[in-house]
């Protein structure tokens, strides 16, 4: 067994279960792309977003003001933060981007950032999103 492999085999055996005891649920909804009407000059949505049905998983997260730099430097305000796992992402048929909504403890907040962590060969264990108050 390679590196690879044995990091992979402890994430499943006891890392990736630990995470679940630590979790706790947050709500995620997606914007439903195909409700949407853009404005062909634009690009832009000419209607009301239309969200998929919310989808729960477990997930690690903080919420509290803070700043952080973006990898090209920049410096944005964010409300908090979660980090799920990616299988879980995967499992639910979720491809996170900038116009979802992540509700924790009943605040909604839009997605500011994302960054997949954890790599293990191609694959990515967490995803980490920062969040801003809508």
């Amino acid at each position: 067994m390679g590196l690879k492999e044995g990091v992979k085999a402890a994430w499943d055996a006891a890392l990736s279960p630990l995470f679940a005891e630590f979790a706790s649920p947050v709500q995620i909804e997606c914007l439903d792309r195909s409700a949407a009407q853009v404005d062909p000059v634009y690009g832009e949505s000419t209607n009301a977003k239309e969200y998929l049905p919310a989808v729960t998983l477990p997930a690690r997260w903080r919420l509290a003001r803070e700043r952080m730099t973006l990898p090209g430097g920049e410096e944005i305000d964010v409300d908090g933060r979660v980090t799920l796992r990616t299988e879980d992402l995967d499992a639910a048929g979720i491809e996170l981007d900038f116009a979802a909504v992540v509700t924790v403890e009943g605040r909604r907040l839009a997605v500011a950032h994302i960054e997949r962590r954890a790599q293990v060969g191609d694959e990515h264990l967490l995803t980490k999103v920062w969040l801003k108050e809508q």
